[in-house]
């Protein structure tokens, strides 16, 4: 056996089937499917026995313990392949994933191999995916080696989506934590897979389905304020009991704590936030005062999500608040709706101007071209349109909606437009 999934189940029948379906339809056919479950009282258990009888590679496990950390434990424990791979109930693999990322860990020895991914999301009846670029572009495609670069970059996004070694992960003692129910145990697990492999691979390809909306995932539940200090606390007793020792490990345990918190008081209501914000002030506070954490140790970005707390708590609410009104998902949905009807030219060739032309392009949107300010994207093509500057745009689509997707330089943008003279009912911005 060469491979063997993970589905850890708990009341996942709405996306049950076509879940275990994805993993049935891989290209690569040596592989077990470990659906446990913990414990469901829907109609979870009838899937997957209708389909196990069309498909003798599906397995069940009934588990009494609902916690997620738990079924992953005891998968890994169990597996028979000597890759692992985890699903989530919900969510769906591309039919390349296990064979493209299975090729390449044969290939190269790596521990990890790891995939980028596609935003999955339902609207108005039809259904649409998003990719997502996880790591910067120098990373991808060559074996990265033990502690050529550990830094803030270096943490694995998303268990999902890598295919990790089973006598790695068994050798390494690596585990998520039992905690109840499902939420943010990935956090040490994905912090010391990164640290201790000896080697990653990153596969600029997406190969896996993130559902973006299930009203039901665990990430969206108001009750658990207080779980993500839990796993960070479980993490730093691991790196204890490891004895590490390096203050770069370290440093960096503190900047991913803080990004953590920072990310859990971004998903909480405002009145659950403001029970969180005693603790994540709390610890911060304590962290500084302990020589933990220090000025000189933070980036810009880092600055966000601890000192700016300190130095300015209402601005740090004020940037939490603002950044509310800007969540992607929602964004989209506005523009998928805005652009019926519309001739549409882009302006701003990032990562998020990418992310629409894909989107928009899925719901048959007439996209006439893609501009952009910057020297060094002018010329180039993306998405089979060539960059323009906006001056050129302009005349060119001159009646033509012209939908900014750029949040920092939104306002510079929007005025740069009219004073070409496009009408202001003309422009729609994204983020």
């Amino acid at each position: 056996m060469e491979v063997t999934i993970i589905v850890p189940i708990h009341n996942s029948e709405k996306y049950l089937k076509e879940c275990i379906k994805s993993a049935l339809d891989q290209t690569f056919y040596d592989i077990e499917i470990l659906c446990i479950d913990g414990g469901s009282t829907d109609l979870s258990f009838e899937i997957i026995k209708e389909l196990r009888e069309e498909d003798s590679r599906i397995q069940y496990i009934r588990d009494s313990n609902t916690s997620y950390g738990h079924k992953i434990n005891l998968g890994i424990n169990i597996a028979r392949g000597k890759y692992i791979a985890i699903l989530e109930s919900d969510d769906r693999m591309c039919s390349e994933f296990i064979k493209r990322s299975y090729d390449i860990a044969r290939a190269s020895g790596a521990d990890i191999v790891d995939v980028d991914f596609y935003e999955l999301f339902n609207y108005k009846g039809k259904e649409f995916n998003c990719s997502v670029r996880k790591y910067y572009p120098n990373t991808y495609g060559h074996l990265i080696k033990k502690f050529d670069s550990f830094n803030r970059d270096s943490v694995i996004r998303g268990i999902w989506t890598a295919l990790y070694r089973k006598e790695f992960l068994i050798k390494n003692k690596i585990q998520l934590n039992e905690s109840k129910g499902a939420s943010y145990q990935d956090f040490s697990f994905l912090f010391l897979v990164s640290l201790l492999s000896e080697s990653t691979y990153h596969l600029m390809v997406p190969l896996y389905q993130y559902r973006k909306d299930n009203v039901a995932s665990s990430v969206k539940d108001d009750h658990k304020i207080f779980e993500i200090a839990e796993e960070c606390d479980f993490l730093k007793c691991d790196l204890e009991k490891r004895k590490v020792c390096d203050r770069n490990i370290w440093r960096l345990y503190y900047m991913k704590k803080y990004e953590a918190y920072y990310w859990n008081y971004f998903r909480l209501s405002s009145q659950a936030r403001k029970v969180f914000m005693e603790k994540y002030m709390e610890e911060l506070m304590d962290d500084v005062e302990q020589g933990n954490l220090r000025r000189e140790m933070v980036n810009a970005d880092e600055y966000q999500t601890t000192f700016l707390l300190l130095d300015d708590k209402n601005e740090f609410i004020n940037r939490v608040t603002e950044r509310d009104q800007y969540l992607s998902l929602t964004k989209l949905c506005y523009i998928l709706d805005e652009s019926k009807d519309r001739d549409l030219v882009i302006f701003g060739a990032g990562s998020w101007g990418s992310k629409i032309v894909d989107v928009l392009q899925q719901n048959n949107a007439k996209v006439l071209g893609i501009c952009d300010n910057s020297k060094e994207l002018q010329n180039t093509v993306k998405y089979g349109f060539e960059i323009s500057p906006v001056e050129i745009a302009v005349k060119k689509f001159s009646n033509a909606s012209f939908l900014i997707a750029n949040r920092k330089n939104s306002d510079i943008m929007r005025r740069q437009l009219l004073e070409n003279g496009i009408k202001a009912e003309n422009i729609l911005v994204f983020i």
